[in-house]
């Protein structure tokens, strides 16, 4: 299982420090970032994806106008296609195979 998160920070002042507090919610799973500030996140529930989601939530509440979230659905298998890096894709397919 994994899902897709991406997040937006409009103060150039404070972006480092409001990118690190978002990041450390994806702390201790497996996540890759194929394009900044967007990451296809591996979890073993959706439970994973809603402790996250709130996670995030709170942050950009502390913030309201300077942070603005998006966060998919939770999905099984499936596979991404664009144009990226060819490294990425085979850190893609890690986070979102099925096992």
């Amino acid at each position: 299982m994994h899902f897709l998160v991406s997040w937006d920070i409009k103060s150039v002042l404070e972006y480092n420090k409001l990118n690190t507090q978002l990041k450390s919610c994806l702390k201790g799973y497996s996540w890759v970032r194929p394009m900044k500030n967007v990451y296809v996140v591996k979890v073993d529930s959706v439970d994973d994806r809603t402790a996250i989601r709130q996670s995030l939530i709170s942050i950009a509440k502390s913030n309201p106008k300077m942070i603005n979230i998006l966060i998919s659905p939770v999905m099984d298998g499936g596979s991404y296609s664009g144009w990226l890096p060819l490294q990425l894709w085979d850190k893609i397919k890690k986070r979102t195979k099925q096992e």
